[in-house]
């Protein structure tokens, strides 16, 4: 799993140059800008049946261990995705690439993921957390937007 660190920097800069001083110490394709809840929607085009049943079972097997990816929007995004294209099981790798996602929005409960990838007929993910609304929380896809 990739360490995310968060950084805190005053903001007496412009934007431009803000982003400027960023980029050249992490790196543009390593920002992410915090979005307000307010400026973003959690509107899929597809909504995906949950079973509450079945994710409280899945947030008890996480407190176990088991499935630790499921606490990381982009990897429960990345399976997601990626079983979409091989609903019978993923063998190997994963066909979406990790670094093909992207974290567009997060808080305590909900997240949204961009997935730019050629082979992926899916465009965003929505993620909840339903169970647990902290960092031991399950992520749990709730919708998704697709490319067309």
């Amino acid at each position: 799993m990739d360490i995310i660190n968060e950084y805190s920097i005053p903001a007496y800069l412009e934007s431009n140059e803000l982003t400027f001083e960023l980029e050249t110490v992490v790196g543009y394709e390593h920002i992410m800008f915090p979005v307000q809840a307010d400026d973003y929607k959690i509107n899929p085009q597809v909504d995906v049946k949950v079973d509450l049943k079945i994710e409280e079972a899945t947030q008890k097997s996480v407190d176990e261990g088991h499935s630790p990816w499921r606490l990381d929007p982009l990897y429960t995004a990345q399976v997601f995705a990626s079983l979409h294209l091989f609903p019978e099981g993923i063998v190997g790798d994963y066909p979406i690439e990790y670094e093909n996602l992207k974290l567009v929005f997060s808080n305590n409960e909900d997240a949204v993921v961009e997935v730019n990838d050629i082979d992926s007929p899916i465009k965003m993910v929505y993620l909840k957390r339903l169970i647990r609304q902290d960092e031991t929380g399950i992520w749990t896809v709730v919708g998704y937007d697709l490319t067309k």
